[in-house]
């Protein structure tokens, strides 16, 4: 059985926009909403690294040289390598990660090079938490802990619109399956 994923693409890594899917039996597919948190640590970053700069300044050592750069320089390239390593770990948690809920469960697919697929069927469904930080509220963001009877913990980090989505994970997860036997056997 086909079905198709309706992704839109804003930005290759670091934005993701999703809405519901209604072809076949897939309800809903989301990836780590990683741009709000992206921006984040960029501020961040260019807080503190302006912050440290405007402190060198000020103790007249921002122009000391140390392995034939000057001490501003390598404060610098300190930071940038801080910021890339942030946005390497986003691009990969994004990469990595996706969400699919059908009508018959919730499939979790994790991994870049090797891929691992889960499912939390609604049979072993037990509690779903919602989880937003402050930077979350404001940017709509959020993590999703969906535990199932067995205390198997499954975590959906960064979700976009998070008490949306997971009153679609209660929809699903929440009512029972009912299979009717066929008359006549």
């Amino acid at each position: 059985m086909l079905f198709t994923y309706c992704i839109e693409w804003s930005c290759f890594l670091l934005s993701y926009s999703e809405r519901p899917v209604v072809h076949g039996s897939v309800v809903w597919v989301g990836k780590p909403w990683v741009a709000p948190e992206a921006a984040l640590r960029t501020v961040f970053i260019l807080v503190i690294a302006v912050l440290v700069f405007w402190l060198q300044l000020v103790y007249d050592i921002a122009f000391f040289t140390f392995v034939g750069l000057p001490l501003f320089a390598w404060t610098l390239i300190f930071f940038m390598f801080v910021w890339l390593v942030g946005t390497v770990q986003l691009a990969v948690l994004w990469a990595s990660n996706t969400y699919i809920l059908r009508q018959d469960g919730l499939e979790v697919k994790r991994g870049i090079i090797t891929l691992r697929s889960f499912l939390v069927a609604p049979v072993g469904f037990s509690d779903l938490s919602v989880y937003q930080s402050v930077s979350g509220r404001i940017f709509g963001y959020g993590d999703l802990m969906v535990t199932s009877q067995g205390e198997r913990k499954t975590q959906l980090v960064l979700v976009r619109a998070p008490f949306k989505t997971a009153d679609s994970l209660r929809d699903v997860l929440g009512k029972p399956i009912v299979r009717l036997a066929e008359q006549g056997r």
